[in-house]
């Protein structure tokens, strides 16, 4: 089922919005959660006022237009996909590299300790002796 704005049903069919509402009202046509009314009930209800062929053809070209803009959006849509799924595999990319430099940092820090016990070890070791150390021990 095709629907177009109450606006857009106003201008083809050449009536007001108030009469549109006061059907809606009425309850000889709804309107959808998005506010949009159907144009088989437009076709159904104000056919007869306006010129059938010019008014099928408008809202043809209407539904093409639409679809035409549909379409349009929804190939962003997967070009933006793309995009961000080439952002993740770098991301991915870029957290794995983190990750190696963390590894070596974490590698190295333990080296050093190490390294510095060892020192610590020998300083004390070398501690200086008094003269009476010296001479008695």
């Amino acid at each position: 089922m095709s629907y177009i704005s109450i606006n857009q049903a106003s201008k083809l069919f050449k009536v007001s919005r108030n009469t549109i509402y006061a059907r809606i009202k009425k309850g000889d046509m709804t309107k959808n959660s998005d506010g949009l009314v159907s144009v088989q009930d437009m076709m159904r209800l104000f056919g007869n006022k306006a010129d059938k062929k010019a008014t099928e053809q408008a809202v043809t070209e209407l539904l093409n237009s639409t679809n035409n803009i549909e379409q349009s959006i929804e190939h962003p849509k997967a070009n933006n996909e793309q995009l961000l799924l080439q952002q993740i595999e770098q991301l991915k990319l870029q957290v794995e590299q983190l990750e190696k430099q963390l590894e070596y940092v974490k590698a190295n820090e333990a080296w050093l300790k190490q390294q510095l016990d060892q020192k610590l070890i020998e300083h004390k070791n070398h501690e200086k002796k008094g003269l009476l150390g010296r001479l008695f021990g």
